[in-house]
């Protein structure tokens, strides 16, 4: 009996998804535990974090009818996957909110303490456009669901009709801005060079978050796009854009491995949550115990 091919990205996916329930679980307890996490800033990298975890638990649905249940209705598959379609449309949008929200930080400082002392009403300008798109896209993929198709339920099957070529034009758009905001906030930081030392960790965020948008989201709406249009037959096309999201959902299973590296607040609110001694307090410890030994 022939292997199928979905089998071997069936089996990666379920452990992306295994890693991303955990991993964004973790950051979003953190963000619970943490009065200091309290800015607009962590309330977006909370809820993306919490967009990518919906986003991949959908393969938990894939898996089951994969290897259990078989396929069913693409309706169906709508209604079992419609919380991991909301985190899909939400991800890059809240991207692009975090990268203006980067930019006005360095770019406009007064600016930035003005709107973050109306936090409300700042995250809620921010919020606007996901909110908005998400409708949009969940609205059309409602009116246009099949319930004649049969497909093995997986992401991008349960956004229906041309619909989903609409999200992922929109979506290579989104993208692209991101790059270019950060890209942005980038060389002004860059010429800020008297801040350089301190701002390290900020270059090393703006890279991560540019590799990931890049290889992950750019690389998967372009294939899409492409498959649609250049692929005819249609089990093809959907194996195509099943594979086509490999680096995607590897960025959105990194997020609490990437925070941990770059950001020493969420490293230590991490060790912290496990029981583990902070950085600091491990490092003053240490220079205790050797002042007193040289003693």
């Amino acid at each position: 009996m022939p292997l199928n091919p979905l089998f071997p990205i069936a089996i990666f996916y379920f452990i992306c998804s295994t890693i991303s329930l955990f991993g964004n679980m973790i950051m979003i307890t953190c963000f619970f535990r943490e009065r200091k996490f309290n800015s607009p800033c962590h309330y977006m990298i909370t809820l993306t974090c919490a967009a990518d975890m919906l986003h991949l638990c959908g393969h938990f649905v894939f898996n089951f009818q994969l290897f259990y249940g078989g396929p069913g209705s693409q309706s169906l598959c709508f209604w079992l996957l419609l919380p991991s379609s909301i985190g899909l449309c939400l991800s890059s949008p809240l991207l692009l909110s975090m990268g203006i929200d980067r930019f006005l930080a360095c770019q406009c400082p007064i600016l930035y303490r003005l709107l973050c002392s109306k936090r409300t009403l700042y995250l809620l300008i921010q919020l606007t456009f996901p909110i908005i798109f998400t409708i949009y896209i969940n609205t059309f993929s409602f009116l246009q669901r099949d319930a004649n198709t049969t497909v093995i339920c997986q992401v991008p099957l349960a956004i229906s009709g041309n619909t989903f070529e609409k999200f992922n034009k929109c979506g290579l758009i989104i993208n692209i801005g991101v790059v270019l905001i950060y890209f942005i906030t980038y060389l002004k930081l860059r010429n800020q060079t008297a801040l350089v030392s301190g701002l390290k960790f900020i270059f090393k965020s703006i890279l991560y978050t540019v590799i990931f948008v890049i290889l992950g989201w750019c690389t998967v709406t372009i294939v899409n796009i492409a498959s649609i249009h250049l692929v005819k037959d249609v089990d093809t096309r959907n194996i195509c854009m099943i594979y086509a999201g490999m680096g995607l959902n590897v960025a959105c299973a990194s997020n609490v491995f990437v925070f941990y590296i770059i950001n020493s607040e969420y490293r230590t609110a991490i060790r912290k949550l496990f029981g583990m001694k902070s950085e600091v307090k491990l490092h003053t410890t240490l220079f205790l115990n050797s002042h007193l030994t040289n003693k």
